[in-house]
């Protein structure tokens, strides 16, 4: 299966970093791979063609983790700014330093299904 994700879905989610899109369709391609491999994750392509997982979410994934590496390609921690007696500094939230792409609890916890036990329960709650 090819990577479900396009540059066209990192525009929509209103990416404007100024990184041609052969830049962006290579972190994405990158955050692909890496979900595929990534440890505890089912088997991506076989859970979409079965129907056990939305491919809008393993979109929302691959892009959530390209952007992390794209928005701070520098692998930048922190910046300072400082004119004359003026000086500011801020940590930045997403500072990958080594640029790897790495997946949230959350978003690995979204490509794990839910298991369905029958008589309205999902897990260990009921809905009603």
């Amino acid at each position: 299966m090819d990577n479900p994700a396009g540059h066209a879905d990192l525009e929509a989610l209103g990416y404007d970093g100024g990184k041609t899109a052969a830049v962006q369709e290579r972190w994405l391609g990158v955050a692909w791979r890496a979900l595929q491999h990534e440890p505890g994750v089912p088997d991506i392509p076989a859970a979409i063609e079965a129907g056990t997982l939305d491919v809008d979410v393993v979109i929302d994934i691959i892009c959530a983790a390209a952007l992390r590496a794209l928005n701070n390609l520098d692998g930048n921690v922190s910046e300072d700014v400082a004119i004359d007696d003026y000086r500011e500094s801020w940590r930045k939230a997403e500072s990958t330093v080594s640029n790897d792409i790495y997946f949230t609890a959350a978003e690995k916890r979204r490509l794990t299904p839910a298991w369905d036990y029958g008589g309205g329960y999902i897990g260990s709650i009921k809905y009603c």
